[in-house]
């Protein structure tokens, strides 16, 4: 990482007063993260997806891509592939813009905003979904390991690190810099809201989100493991990183996650990486932290790490990361053109045709 600045000055880019840090903390294993003191417009994160039927091979390459050859493309990019919880195949690329302006831009003269309104959309066989997540820099915050740049961390932003703020219960709601001010509370409190539509075939459907939706990007490289530390991630870490992330898109009334994608990371043939990752809507960033703080699925992912951490020390080649944002209501957008009505934020709020 050439533009790892010190730990000194690694407090820019979190919130001003780490409130959860226990006293002396010193964390097990190193951490980096990146700082937005610099950036001045909000960033665009987006995910295109195709939903394919029921136990289809989801080999075909996101058509997303062909419009990425073009001028204002995104600054990164990464596509992969999932299965829903109603068992269907899925195609989805996450794409990044520093500037609002430029995925403007993009969005007209690279033709997909006028492929994505043609009325052949409405009668593909194939569902399509659209969620452009439009964020304020001191509502996101990233963490990663040593030797991986993934998301938003990917485009530029200068790296602090390695940081105290991580590792520690509440250090999520530390790094996010608006939490100093904010609870980032859901107007609906605990109870997952039921008011969306069951009539979604053949409609092209747009859904509001709330306040304060908090969005997780959690990603696994296992690209450089070899030999034992391979065999335990496989054999010990995988396992439960499974069944948490089946747990949390099997029980949203439960947990308070809207939806969870764990998806396969893919090259732009389509052929599978050694890199999976985790995309999940809460509804407000608590019902995050209480599954991560309390479920024994969480609390089994996070020993079993730690145990790879003090085995293998500063020889890990295991690389996580993640990117956390927490939406405003403005300026988000969520739709979806003949999707099933289990997709993304559909089974939760009124949707608009």
């Amino acid at each position: 990482m050439s533009n790892e600045i010190s730990n000194a000055n690694a407090l820019i880019a979190l919130a001003s007063e780490p409130r959860n840090m226990p006293a002396g903390w010193k964390p097990p294993a190193p951490a980096w993260a990146s700082s937005f003191a610099n950036q001045t417009t909000p960033i665009v994160m987006a995910y295109f997806g195709t939903q394919l039927g029921a136990g289809v091979n989801p080999r075909p390459v996101p058509p997303i891509l062909s419009f990425f050859d073009s001028a204002d493309a995104p600054c990164n990019f990464e596509s992969a592939r999932y299965t829903d919880r109603l068992g269907c195949s899925n195609l989805i690329t996450a794409a990044c813009w520093t500037d609002p302006a430029s995925y403007e831009r993009w969005k007209s003269e690279s033709g997909f905003e006028a492929w994505w309104s043609a009325s052949e959309r409405l009668n593909d066989r194939r569902g399509r979904f659209r969620e452009i997540l439009t964020i304020a820099p001191n509502r996101l915050e990233t963490i990663f390991s040593h030797g991986i740049l993934v998301g938003v961390a990917k485009t530029g932003c200068p790296v602090v690190g390695p940081i105290r703020e991580h590792n520690y219960w509440g250090s999520m709601r530390d790094r996010i810099p608006v939490s100093a001010h904010d609870g980032l509370r859901s107007r609906y409190g605990e109870n997952m809201p039921r008011l969306g539509t069951k009539e979604t075939a053949g409609r092209r459907l747009r859904v509001e989100a709330p306040e304060n939706l908090a969005i997780i990007r959690s990603g696994q490289d296992w690209t450089n493991c070899t030999g034992e530390e391979l065999d335990e991630y496989n054999d010990s870490v995988r396992p439960a990183l499974v069944e948490g992330m089946n747990f949390l898109r099997e029980n949203p009334d439960l947990t308070g996650c809207c939806d969870l994608r764990f998806a396969q990371e893919t090259d732009r043939e389509g052929t599978p990486l050694k890199r999976t990752f985790g995309l999940g809507y809460f509804l407000a960033l608590e019902h995050l932290e209480r599954w991560a703080a309390t479920h024994p699925t969480h609390l089994a992912i996070f020993s079993r790490f730690l145990t790879m951490v003090r085995k293998y020390g500063a020889n890990l080649k295991l690389r996580l990361w993640h990117e956390v944002s927490v939406l405003p209501a403005d300026g988000q957008v969520f739709e979806y053109i003949n999707c099933h009505p289990e997709t993304g934020l559909l089974p939760y709020f009124p949707p608009k045709e």
